[in-house]
């Protein structure tokens, strides 16, 4: 199984740049990242890791 790094979305950046405080509710970023987090299936992508026990951890796309 693959290994991911752990993130978080609510973080701030060296610029001091929220990235959940700039999406708005009604803009093409906002549904595209729903799209991606909860409509499309991407785990045909998962295969292609292979870290499961050695390499660097991988980030976990939005499932």
């Amino acid at each position: 199984m693959s290994r991911f790094k752990v993130y978080n979305y609510n973080q701030n950046a060296m610029v001091v740049i929220n990235y959940q405080d700039q999406l708005q509710s009604d803009n093409f970023e906002c549904a595209l990242n729903y799209l991606f987090e909860h409509e499309i299936d991407l785990s045909v992508f998962h295969p292609g890791d292979r870290n499961d026990t050695t390499g660097r951890l991988a980030y976990d796309p939005p499932s």
